[in-house]
Formats: structure tokens, sequence, C-alpha cells
């Protein structure tokens, strides 16, 4: 092909009668290791946590999700660095991929807190959106009978 280029790649040729080179795996067991750990460290948390019942707690249910939300972003940085080839890209590319996902994760992240704040925050309204309105007409004090200030502001122009 011309034109391709890759910093790591290497021609993959069988001529008969040549030995075939043993498969490097050592990378993968590695990985497998430490995503066994860290998902060990889960679980085991997750019953430790939770051994009396709910009723002694090492951490606090935020402290908890915090401790689970960096473990599995542990586990996907593994993950996508390792089964998906990108830690045997350039710099540059892996930079982008980062932090155009650590972006969208935020922005992501900043709507949910956004709209939690706004279902929950009760606004102040002004008191012509605080009429009650029955059978069509609005009470407390505040009809219209057509003949208020606009119809004698205007009469004197």
């Amino acid at each position: 092909m011309a034109g391709f280029q890759m910093d790591h790649y290497h021609m993959h040729t069988y001529v008969p009668g040549q030995e075939i080179e043993k498969p490097k795996t050592k990378w993968i067991w590695k990985v497998f290791w430490i995503l066994l750990a860290v998902t060990t460290v889960e679980v085991g948390f997750a019953f430790l946590n939770d051994l009396g019942g709910g009723e002694k707690r090492l951490m606090s249910a935020v402290g908890e999700k915090w401790f689970f939300i960096t473990l599995t972003l542990v586990k996907a940085y593994y993950i996508v660095f390792s089964f998906m080839h990108l830690g045997d890209e350039k710099f540059n590319f892996k930079l982008t991929v980062s932090l155009t996902t650590t972006f969208l994760i935020y922005f992501i992240a900043l709507m949910m807190f956004e709209g939690y704040a706004l279902r929950d925050n009760q606004l102040v309204r002004p008191d012509f959106f605080k009429r009650v309105y029955h059978e069509g007409h609005a009470t407390e004090g505040h009809h219209d009978d057509g003949g208020g200030k606009h119809g004698a502001e205007e009469s004197h122009h």
C-alpha cells in the first residue's frame, strides 16, 4: 500500500520452512491481571461496605459512588488503551481522543446537574403569576373589567 505507515508495523508473512514466531501475549496477561484486580477490589468493597445490612458502612453513599466511578475509569483506560490499541498510537492522537471523550462526559454531567438544579429549585414568581383562576376569571382582585387605566389613558391622547 502506497503511503501506508505505522510506527510499529511489521510485515507478517510466513515463508515455508521458517520457524513460526511465538505469540507475544505477555501484555494481554498483564492487562488481564490488572483488570481482575480492579474488579476484585470493586466487588470486595461492595460486599464489605454493605456487611451490616447497610447500618455499618465504610464509606458514605456519595464517597462510594465516586470510588466506583474512579475504578470504572481505570478499567476503561486499560480496555481502551490495550484492547482497542490506542496505546500504540501517536501521542497527539491519544490526546485528541482522550480530551474529546473527557469533554463530552463533562458536558453531559453538567447538563444533568443543571437539569436536577432546575427541577429542584423553585423560581421566585412575580405577583401576576400567582393569580388563581376560577371558572375563567381571575380572582384576588385582579379583575379586568375593560375600564381600567389603559382605557382612560388612551382617551386622553
